[in-house]
């Protein structure tokens, strides 16, 4: 078995280990705050740049060091903010996937026997590349990294001049790098699976991305194999199951589509609030859904209430939107890795 060592310093440059540091302080605070805790770190609250000072100073002086954080991104990042399209998995006897042998040899015959179960990169060029195929838990993983740089406004930064006797304002941004992690995942033994996508700093066409990880991967696992599922009837069934008070989750806003194309929407007053609560409105909604398709759904899944094997692990309702026009799912803000699969398990459920 070969796999990618990442090294610490004198092996990382003194961008990558910048652009490290960059990477974890553009998580949701309180995981950086989790991860300092955890190391037995004292001085972990305050704005990001404390963070980011008190994350330097324990790297300088050895209290942490670069794969500890590298280790903490590749825990992170793939279940944070994300774009996620699910699949079917192919009607062919996959029976030899099974086998993690199997999958190392393949990956040898094409040349890329060194990424099975390897660790992820820090640093890679602006064009996605496969990274990584690791095989564990009856789940065959696969994972594609690209650098993509974004800029921050730092307002503090900003000056004002005069020249030639009129005033100029100029505006300060500074550069940030981030990594996109496209990540396809089968479960080999439920024969699914689902392709997550790292939200983009810019806008950016996921399908395009969804598109370009299909084609690195075709010469040995052909992703068209798989059944995209179609999401659109998971927008009505939510909003039937909260009409009929069985609701799994709070709608904020829906959004249907009539089969010639007109859109009808609904929005709630504040996200604590239901799209559901005014009769009028409840029955030409439930009017529209009878008679539509899905277009997009803004909901909160609903915290769990019931202990025990299978029940909701919520411990707080989770944002989400279902874009039922490209099928895929979106969660807004990081989530840990149990509430995703929980959600996304659900959602299967409803197609």
């Amino acid at each position: 078995m070969t796999s990618i060592k990442l090294l610490g310093p004198p092996d990382y440059s003194a961008d990558e280990q910048a652009a490290l540091i960059d990477f974890v302080l553009a998580l949701r605070k309180s995981h950086v705050q989790e991860f300092l805790r955890d190391a037995e770190l004292s001085g972990y609250s305050g704005t990001k740049e404390d963070l980011r000072a008190r994350i330097q100073e324990a790297l300088d002086e050895g209290e942490i060091t670069y794969p500890q954080l590298v280790d903490f991104l590749d825990s992170v990042v793939p279940w944070g903010k994300q774009h996620v399209f699910l699949y079917r998995g192919p009607q062919t006897d996959i029976q030899a996937w099974k086998d993690p042998d199997y999958v190392h040899d393949l990956l040898k015959r094409h040349r890329i026997g060194k990424l099975f179960n390897a660790k992820l990169p820090l640093i890679h060029p602006d064009k996605l590349t496969l990274s990584s195929v690791a095989h564990a838990d009856g789940r065959l993983r696969i994972t594609a990294v690209q650098m993509r740089e974004y800029r921050e406004r730092v307002p503090e930064h900003d000056e004002e001049k005069e020249i030639n006797g009129e005033r100029i304002f100029l505006k300060a941004y500074k550069d940030h790098w981030t990594r996109t992690l496209a990540g396809f995942e089968w479960d080999l033994n439920a024969n699914v699976a689902m392709l997550q996508i790292t939200q983009l700093q810019e806008d950016g066409d996921y399908e395009d991305l969804a598109e370009e990880f299909s084609r690195l991967v075709k010469a040995w696992l052909d992703i068209k194999q798989f059944g995209a599922v179609d999401l659109r009837p998971v927008i009505p069934k939510l909003h039937e199951l909260e009409k009929n008070g069985q609701a799994e989750a709070r709608s904020h806003g829906i959004d249907y589509r009539t089969l010639l194309g007109r859109r009808i929407s609904a929005r709630s007053p504040n996200p604590r609030a239901s799209v559901h609560g005014e009769p009028h409105i409840d029955d030409a909604m439930e009017n529209v859904r009878k008679n539509s398709v899905g277009h997009l759904g803004n909901f909160y899944w609903l915290a769990g209430k019931k202990p025990g094997p299978g029940a909701n692990p919520l411990s707080g309702d989770v944002h989400l939107m279902i874009v039922g026009a490209n099928s895929r799912v979106n969660f807004p803000t990081p989530n840990a890795e149990d509430v995703v699969r929980y959600v996304l398990h659900r959602i299967r459920a409803h197609c």
